[in-house]
């Protein structure tokens, strides 16, 4: 009898181990193929594995074509990406963080081709860059925050036909996005607010060829080009791309279409980026009490009258450019 009870107990607990591991196995990814969070990653329908580095676990575990989607939180690593057709996709740059485990390397470094980055936020490096390609081609950076990086934000060492957009670098001690030896990647609707906004040595394109109406980066109505901190503003159309170009380098490389801040949007005055009736009844109540604003005076002749709510309101309605 005693016998009998210890094989029963023993295939008891064999049981509950085989139901532990069929169940530990089947731990869904439904946002990619490599799921990730701050403990550890798992492919989709496999076991969870611990890591204290579980991005960086994740991108050694991949294989080429595989989504890595790493869920919000903080993460502090530095990730080097040597296969070709990844995707790593945060969750958003507001609530997935990055920080350079080690400060002197580089958050996410990429040295091959056909690597796609988006929301990350990517922080931490004082003595390198926030995400580096050297030697990588084809790839998509999108949608990350590059800032607070002693280096540069945001840099392309012998790197071609790659695209930027969506990203803001900010606050970098060096460049906010450095080219060098780099050429044919297509730079648009970026944010550069740094000390030094941008070194190019190739020959690249700074703007989208074709304008198109939608929410840019800074809030603005047009897609076109970037952000540019040290760029002075010249919008009289209202469409949001400045009719200056921004300059690049000395040998004639622009940002053809670069971006302005809603606010510079001629006769926005309520600020919100766009022409509308609004506007014509803010310039008509000035026009009414006797008040000068020198945004409402589209007519350009000094005061506030009811012409400019007029035009204000005939830009509104497309009949007419202010």
């Amino acid at each position: 009898m005693k016998a009998y009870t210890i094989i029963k107990t023993t295939a008891l607990i064999l049981a509950l181990i085989t139901v532990s591991v069929t169940t530990a196995a089947a731990i869904s990814c439904d946002c990619g193929n490599i799921c990730v969070d701050e403990t550890g990653w798992w492919h989709d329908g496999g076991a969870f594995n611990a890591s204290t580095t579980p991005i960086q676990a994740a991108v050694d575990n991949a294989t080429a074509g595989e989504t890595i989607c790493v869920k919000a939180g903080n993460y502090t690593e530095n990730v080097d990406i040597a296969t070709a057709h990844l995707t790593l996709a945060g969750e958003g740059a507001d609530v997935v963080t990055v920080t350079a485990a080690d400060s002197g390397d580089h958050v996410f470094k990429v040295t091959v081709d056909y690597v796609n980055i988006s929301g990350f936020n990517v922080t931490g490096a004082t003595g390198n860059d926030g995400i580096y390609l050297t030697g990588a081609d084809h790839c998509n950076i999108s949608d990350n925050n590059a800032s607070n990086n002693k280096y540069h934000g945001i840099e392309l060492y012998e790197s071609s036909n790659n695209t930027l957009t969506g990203n803001t670098a900010s606050n970098n001690d060096g460049y906010g996005i450095y080219l060098e030896y780099s050429s044919n990647n297509l730079i648009y609707n970026n944010y550069f607010d740094n000390a030094n906004n941008v070194y190019d040595d190739g020959s690249n394109q700074w703007n989208t060829t074709i304008i198109t109406a939608g929410l840019n980066i800074i809030g603005g109505p047009s897609i076109g080009g970037n952000y540019w901190s040290d760029y002075k503003c010249d919008d009289p159309d209202g469409d949001g791309l400045g009719n200056t170009p921004y300059n690049i380098t000395d040998d004639g490389t622009f940002d053809h279409h670069p971006l302005c801040s809603p606010s510079s949007v001629k006769g926005d005055l309520n600020g919100d980026g766009y022409l509308t009736p609004a506007d014509a009844a803010i310039a008509l109540q000035l026009a009414v009490n006797g008040a000068h604003d020198d945004a409402a005076d589209v007519s350009g002749d000094g005061q506030t009258t009811s012409l400019d709510a007029l035009m204000i309101l005939q830009a509104a309605a497309e009949i007419v450019e202010l």
